[in-house]
């Protein structure tokens, strides 16, 4: 998937660099821009992130992503349920995470090439990190319906502080 972000955006990096046109009228079209801000948030507000500042954000999110797949891999084991939903949100926040590593990093800031209305423009890694939340929102949604149903003892232990407190197993 990083390989996909990355080949795309090479070909238009070499290719397509001026091109403009729509692809659904008045829904999406590509135009290319280049958000050397290293983040969205810091583009709204036109801040500059220091390069290291934004690096090591990134690889503290890798790090959360890979807590969380633990941690959810954990629940669907007690769950019995959604064993797949750790891995694919494993694959999709990785992918996101490095390809953000490789953008701020080799090209200076995130090559955006999608835009949608007249909102904000985004790549393919924006796409993998919105389908993750998307998963995870309902994953975490489907879990508390669950989880409410159970005894208050194990639903203590299945607790993300009495998870870590267990070693992280």
């Amino acid at each position: 998937m990083i390989a996909i972000d990355q080949a795309i955006k090479l070909f238009i990096a070499r290719f397509m660099l001026d091109a403009q046109f729509t692809i659904i009228p008045n829904v999406f079209s590509f135009r290319v821009s280049q958000n050397i801000h290293l983040g969205w948030m810091w583009n709204r507000i036109d801040f500059m992130m220091p390069l290291h500042f934004a690096v090591t954000i990134s690889v503290v999110v890798i790090f959360i992503i890979t807590i969380v797949h633990r941690y959810f891999a954990f629940l669907t084991l007690k769950w019995e349920k959604y064993h797949c939903i750790p891995n694919i949100l494993l694959i999709l926040g990785l992918s996101a995470g490095f390809c953000k590593l490789i953008d701020d990093v080799f090209w200076g800031g995130s090559l955006d090439y999608i835009q949608l209305f007249d909102w904000f423009i985004f790549d393919l890694k924006d796409v993998y990190l919105t389908i993750a939340a998307v998963v995870s929102a309902y994953f975490c949604i489907a879990y508390e319906f669950y989880h409410r149903k159970l005894p208050k003892e194990k639903q203590k232990e299945q607790k993300f502080m009495s998870w870590v407190k267990s070693g992280l197993p």
